[in-house]
């Protein structure tokens, strides 16, 4: 199957090397940071598949997956993959040029299936990971379990590092932050947190950066500050029990 080759398309590194090491043990694999690498490599090379992010910058998602149809001879599926998307959304994709979407935060299991469908000619929709519970864990260890089953514990720990690092980026601008600040930096960053996050089983992160985009996205100021607080004050307790916990070797 390494015949098969992917293009992952994401200006996110810590997503970009997620889904490198979950489609890399199965399929060839390229990267891509943005929509202008992205349609250069198309031009360049054949693949079976293409993971398209939407929100990139110098160019996006949607721009890119348009140009790769109308200026290279590929015919492969072109994927979206967004945190934005619900299921009404999908045939607002569709009807753009997008053979399907995958939905952040990824499950490890789901996502590796949807691709090797899409390998095989099977489509199939990936399933909308569910809402938060109401006492979200500081740890899904379930998700983590995943994550080790499909990469070595020594990526995901490196993973584990970076997302430790993004959080600290995220702790500085949320710091230096008031209701005179501009938020579009802040929200980009909490956007990226927030698909990470969910992705990484870091349940009680996700759930406080998803309210504070969605705050921030709909012009609530001051429910916008008081939710970094608490996503602060969460990033931090999950620093404490990545440190304290013995979280792999499970």
């Amino acid at each position: 199957m390494k015949s098969k080759r992917v293009l992952i398309v994401d200006d996110n590194d810590l997503n970009r090397k997620l889904f490198e090491n979950l489609i890399g043990q199965l399929f060839s694999v390229e990267s891509a940071k943005n929509g202008l690498e992205a349609v250069e490599l198309a031009k360049a090379m054949d693949f079976n598949l293409i993971l398209m992010d939407i929100q990139m910058p110098l160019m996006d998602g949607i721009t890119a997956m348009k140009k790769i149809r109308q200026e290279t001879n590929l015919t492969c599926p072109i994927l979206a993959v967004t945190a934005y998307a619900e299921e009404s959304d999908r045939e607002s994709f569709l009807e753009q040029g997008f053979d399907d979407f995958v939905t952040k935060p990824i499950r490890p299991k789901d996502f590796i299936q949807l691709v090797q469908g899409y390998l095989k000619g099977q489509s199939g929709t990936i399933k909308s990971p569910e809402a938060p519970q109401e006492e979200a864990l500081v740890m899904d260890k379930k998700i983590l379990t995943q994550l080790l089953k499909y990469n070595s514990e020594q990526a995901i720990q490196k993973v584990f590092a970076e997302f430790l690092t993004e959080c600290e980026e995220t702790e500085e601008l949320i710091d230096s932050f008031d209701e005179n600040s501009p938020i579009e930096v802040l929200l980009g960053k909490i956007h990226i947190l927030k698909g990470n996050s969910g992705t990484l089983g870091a349940m009680r992160v996700y759930q406080h950066a998803a309210k504070a985009e969605e705050y921030g996205r709909s012009g609530k100021t001051g429910e916008f500050c008081k939710e970094i607080k608490k996503l602060r004050n969460e990033m931090g307790q999950f620093r404490d029990f990545f440190h304290q916990e013995p979280i792999f070797g499970l």
